[in-house]
C-alpha cells in the first residue's frame, strides 16, 4: 500500500509541471490578445463640401453609318449608251470657253467677209454673162442647124419617085441617117413607119439619091450632122 502511494505520488508531480505550463501559455496569449485588441486605430482626415460638383455629361458619339463600298463596273459591262454618256460628259468637261476676238481681229474677219461677197458677186455676174451669151450661141447655131436641116429634108422631098397617089397629107416617115463628112450618106435607117410601105421604099431611095447633102461651113456646126433625125412629110 504504501508502495502504491509512493508510485502515485511519483506520477503526480510531472502532470502538475505539465498543468502548470499549459496555464503559462495561456495566460500569455490571453495577455498577448489583450494588448493587441487595445492598440489605438489609425487616424484620418474627412474632408467636407459645401456642394456636390458638376459631372460633366459624357458626350454621346454619333453612330458612323459606313455605306457598302460602290461594286466598280468593267469596261466591258458598260453599254454603247453609257460609253457614249461617258464621252460627252468628258468633252464637256475639256471643253473650254473660247476667247473673245480683239477688235483688229473683228475688223479684219469683217473686211474678209466683205470680200468674199463681193467675189461671190462678181462670179455670179460673170456666170450670167457667159450663160447669156451661151444662149445667143446656141439660139444661133439652133437656126443655123435648123435652115440646113430644112435645106436637106426639101431636097430628099424632091427627089421622091414613085410615091403613092392616094398617100394621106400628113403621111411622115421618120429615118435616122448616118452622114459621112462632104455630106454623103453612110445609112439610111427606118425608125417610123408613115404607115404606106411603098412610101417608106421612096422616103429611103430618095435620101441616097439626094446626097451629097448641104452642109454648113463651120467645122464645128458639120459636127452636128454627123447623125440626122428626118421626118420626111409629102408637102410642107
Amino acid at each position: 500500500m504504501n508502495y502504491a502511494l509512493a508510485q502515485r505520488e511519483s506520477y503526480r508531480l510531472p502532470a502538475g509541471l505539465m498543468a502548470l505550463g499549459v496555464h503559462a501559455i495561456f495566460f500569455g496569449v490571453l495577455v498577448f490578445g489583450v494588448h493587441w485588441q487595445t492598440n489605438q486605430p489609425e487616424s484620418f482626415a474627412v474632408e467636407l463640401w459645401d456642394s456636390l460638383p458638376v459631372v460633366e455629361p459624357v458626350p454621346v458619339v454619333e453612330a458612323i453609318v459606313v455605306e457598302p463600298p460602290i461594286p466598280s463596273v468593267a469596261k466591258e459591262e458598260l453599254t454603247p449608251v453609257a460609253k457614249a454618256d461617258i464621252e460627252v460628259r468628258q468633252k464637256i468637261k475639256n471643253k473650254t470657253e473660247p476667247l473673245k476676238p480683239s477688235a483688229k481681229e473683228i475688223k479684219a474677219q469683217r473686211q474678209e467677209e466683205e470680200r468674199q461677197q463681193l467675189e461671190a458677186y462678181a462670179d455670179k455676174r460673170r456666170q450670167a454673162i457667159q450663160e447669156s451669151a451661151r444662149a445667143e450661141v446656141s439660139a444661133a447655131t439652133a437656126a443655123e442647124v435648123g435652115r440646113y436641116q430644112d435645106m436637106i429634108r426639101s431636097k430628099i422631098r424632091r427627089n421622091i419617085v414613085g410615091a403613092p397617089p392616094n398617100l394621106a397629107d400628113n403621111a411622115k416617115a421618120e429615118f435616122k441617117v448616118t452622114l459621112l463628112p462632104g455630106g454623103m450618106v453612110l445609112e439610111a435607117q427606118l425608125k417610123k413607119s408613115s404607115g404606106n410601105a411603098a412610101y417608106d421604099d421612096a422616103v429611103e431611095r430618095a435620101i441616097f439619091k439626094a446626097q451629097p447633102f448641104p452642109l454648113p461651113k463651120d467645122e464645128e456646126l458639120q459636127q452636128m450632122f454627123r447623125v440626122l433625125n428626118l421626118s420626111i412629110k409629102p408637102q410642107e
